[in-house]
């Protein structure tokens, strides 16, 4: 890079002229970056969550409706609605980039390292009230007969060692 000097500057107002630039393009990312967190909510309601810039889950809340979804297909909705929050983060992070940066080099990299969020949508069972952790139906046989374990025997008191007179010393309590 060449500097390009005005009249009357010198190499040191250069560079603090171009610090600056850098010091407001960062805060700006810092601003632009807290306010990308998102918001998704279930189509039907039941579930809220919010994804924060570096896609975290930062809140979950369910609604009365959640409760009567079962296990499975709550899951299910709970996971649908984090990747489509994850998905609405990432697309404002990589806007706001864009927006202060521009479309470069630098904001390909930026998109490389962006979460991947997988378009496949997860599907509820077919029996949305089937509890994932019920035994299966070929669980309800019963095991074959084994040998019984012998009872155990019952447990002796350890035995004490005699006292001496150095105890006392020793443990004063």
């Amino acid at each position: 890079m060449q500097p390009n000097f005005e009249a009357g500057e010198d190499f040191a107002l250069l560079l603090e002229r171009e610090a600056g630039k850098l010091q407001e393009k960062a805060s700006a990312l810092t601003a632009a970056f807290t306010a990308s967190a998102s918001t998704a909510r279930s189509s039907d309601g039941s579930v809220t969550v919010k994804v924060e810039a570096n896609g975290s889950l930062s809140s979950i809340e369910f609604g009365n409706r959640a409760c009567t979804l079962g296990p499975a297909r709550l899951s299910s909705l709970v996971m649908q609605t984090v990747r489509e929050a994850q998905r609405n983060t990432a697309d404002r992070l990589i806007e706001s980039y864009i927006g202060i940066n521009g479309d470069d080099q630098a904001a390909e990299l930026v998109r490389t390292f962006m979460p991947k969020v997988d378009d496949v949508e997860e599907t509820a069972p077919e029996n949305p009230e089937q509890n994932k952790w019920a035994p299966e139906a070929h669980d309800d046989v019963p095991p074959p007969p084994g040998r019984p374990m012998p009872p155990s025997p019952p447990a002796s008191p350890r035995p004490r060692r005699p006292v001496t007179s150095d105890d006392d010393e020793m443990r004063p309590w």
